[in-house]
């Protein structure tokens, strides 16, 4: 086993360090923390992190696939703050799901602009009724005559979706027949207009997690993306490396928040000397640091084994459920050893917890993910 990175991959975790403190920091500080960032600041940083190859990592070569392994696409969640890794993965995802079995019409029109970075994506899956199973979609898709389709319902909890370019929308497509089955629709906001407006959240808040309403939006056949019933296996193949990703954001709030603790331990005076003498300071940092260690080792091997074309359903959750639930309780330990500083605004660790506690809900949840790793050793699924 080898837990060290190669020479090339320590090459590029600096230039995503540098990236980010020379081009990407300095936009996303010259707006409030509590409200969205403007599409065109968000752009800015999308092109300041095409260059790296991050959209294109899970993109086929022949494709215009950037060749990065999955352990070099996660440096990325590690290095980024999760309110910025939320909304570029949501475009790399869409950008992967649209190279999947979409025609030559569809990744000409799309594919290069979601490889630089000019055009913003988004998905739509989860809705009002529908959330850990997407084969309960209720948005429908039908034929609108003169090579068209009609698609009405409405999508919830979609990142990107006020300000995208392009959404790639789950629907249940209708047949002239009367069945149906679940389809992959590209939707182009240009050419398909349709509604979006931001959800109001108590973490995050710089991203732009939306809902986004279908109204008879009609949308050309050749938009289709797949063939048949594949949507839900696009959508699981996908999910399977974005789980570990999610595990690396919490890991970047579980490092924010140790660093600051640490720090705060050896600058704070009480009973004549620093708390970092005390024995129960010590052991809170002693759990910080393990479960931040435990999270990081954990999400690199979920995707080292992808790397090794392993399909690890169950370490790929485990990865997911112990990064996003370390951040939360390793923000929270931040707050407790600061004391009454730990409740201040000024300090930021009440709004790194307020972002470690929007992690563990997307991807599947926690209890989801439990589900996932019961079915893999036990044999027995409790859901479909």
């Amino acid at each position: 086993m080898d837990f060290e990175f190669s020479a090339e991959q320590r090459m590029l975790r600096d230039s995503i360090r540098s990236a980010y403190s020379r081009d990407i920091m300095p936009i996303q500080r010259a707006y409030p923390q509590d409200r969205p960032l403007p599409k065109a600041a968000f752009l800015k940083i999308q092109q300041a992190v095409a260059p790296l190859g991050f959209y294109g990592a899970r993109v086929p070569l022949e494709l215009g696939g950037s060749g990065l392994d999955h352990v070099s696409w996660g440096m990325f969640y590690e290095e980024f703050p999760p309110v910025l890794s939320t909304g570029l993965l949501a475009c790399e995802a869409t950008t992967t799901r649209l190279a999947r079995g979409s025609s030559a019409v569809v990744r000409e029109r799309f594919l290069p602009g979601l490889l630089d970075g000019r055009l913003i994506g988004a998905s739509g899956t989860s809705e009002p009724n529908v959330g850990s199973d997407p084969r309960g979609v209720e948005t429908r898709a039908v034929p609108a005559g003169d090579g068209h389709y009609a698609i009405s319902g409405r999508k919830l909890w979609t990142s990107n979706g006020s300000i995208c370019d392009v959404l790639m929308a789950v629907v249940r497509l209708e047949s002239p027949g009367g069945a149906s089955s679940l389809a992959r629709v590209a939707v182009e906001r240009a050419a398909s207009p349709f509604e979006a407006r931001e959800v109001a959240v108590i973490g995050l808040q710089q991203g732009h997690l939306s809902e986004v309403v279908f109204d008879n939006c009609v949308v050309p056949a050749e938009n289709l993306l797949g063939s048949g019933d594949d949507a839900a296996q696009v959508l699981q193949a996908t999910w399977l490396a974005q789980r570990p990703a999610f595990g690396l954001m919490g890991v970047h709030l579980c490092r924010a928040a140790l660093d600051a603790s640490v720090r705060y331990a050896k600058e704070r005076v009480q009973f004549g000397k620093t708390i970092a003498h005390f024995q129960l300071v010590q052991g809170l940092v002693a759990e910080m640091y393990t479960l931040t260690l435990a999270s990081r080792l954990l999400a690199y091997q979920a995707l080292a084994l992808l790397d090794r074309g392993i399909v690890c359903h169950a370490e790929a959750s485990a990865a997911k459920m112990m990064g996003t639930e370390s951040a939360v309780k390793v923000t929270r330990l931040a707050m407790q050893l600061h004391g009454s500083m730990g409740l201040t605004v000024e300090a930021g660790l009440e709004r790194l917890h307020r972002d470690a506690c929007m992690l563990p809900l997307p991807e599947g949840t926690t209890q989801i993910q439990q589900l996932i790793i019961g079915r893999e050793l036990l044999g027995v699924r409790a859901f479909r």
